[in-house]
């Protein structure tokens, strides 16, 4: 999806100003939305990659004039609607409006006592499969000029450019898939080195370099020659 999320390498936007001593939430509503996040988001409803898709899915000037946790609050209500658990009115309403329904799918119910342990270790994408990798570090890649109308993590600055491999991070759910499919589709991750040249151009700085972690649904050998 080529969204306003996706905006590394444009210019206009201003210069980022850093929030000296900056508290962790500016207010309760940003304290509660992170509990409420984690709470709803134990009961398996959806992925972490659908989340993210609807979170970055709508117009331009509401993204960026939202805070960060009014991120998390869009998503989260998006996708309460629409998976059927709750309805837009009583979100509007704040409390269960009749008929009420039993909602299933609860994968592992948050309570206090584990809270703490979750939020350290978060979770893991990492997945056991016999596939063998198809690159190595060291080679060069091309990636893919993708245009997909749902989510990708492939931006669109580093789409056909000439990368380097310098890491193999093993198998791991693919987050293209996971989110517009809800199919996993586990497949090698690597982290691929690009030049600040090779992705914005003669101008850019001789000396920046780029990671960027790529699946490898993203990439080809790169063509001999370049």
């Amino acid at each position: 999806m080529d969204g306003i999320h996706d905006c590394g390498g444009m210019d206009g936007h201003g210069p980022v100003l850093p929030e000296k001593n900056e508290p962790v939430f500016h207010g309760d509503w940003e304290r509660r939305m992170f509990g409420l996040n984690w709470a709803i988001g134990m009961n398996g409803f959806w992925n972490q990659d659908e989340y993210r898709h609807a979170m970055e899915n709508r117009p331009v000037l509401d993204y960026l004039g939202d805070p960060y946790y009014a991120k998390w609050l869009y998503g989260v209500e998006t996708l309460l609607v629409g998976k059927g658990i709750a309805t837009a009115a009583e979100i509007a309403e704040a409390r269960a409006l009749p008929p009420q329904k039993k909602v299933g799918g609860v994968e592992t119910p948050l309570t206090a006592e584990i809270v703490p342990q979750i939020i350290k270790d978060g979770f893991t994408f990492r997945r056991e499969a016999d596939a063998k990798p198809a690159y190595a570090v060291g080679d060069k890649i091309l990636t893919r000029n993708i245009f997909i109308k749902g989510h990708t993590r492939l931006p669109r600055y580093a789409r056909e450019k000439i990368g380097v491999i310098t890491q193999h991070h093993g198998i791991f759910s693919f987050n293209d898939s996971a989110a517009n499919e809800q199919d996993e589709r586990p497949q090698h991750l690597y982290t691929a080195t690009f030049t600040a040249r090779e992705l914005w151009g003669p101008e850019a700085s001789a000396i920046d370099k780029l990671n960027l972690n790529v699946w490898e649904e993203h990439i080809d050998p790169a063509p001999s020659g370049r």
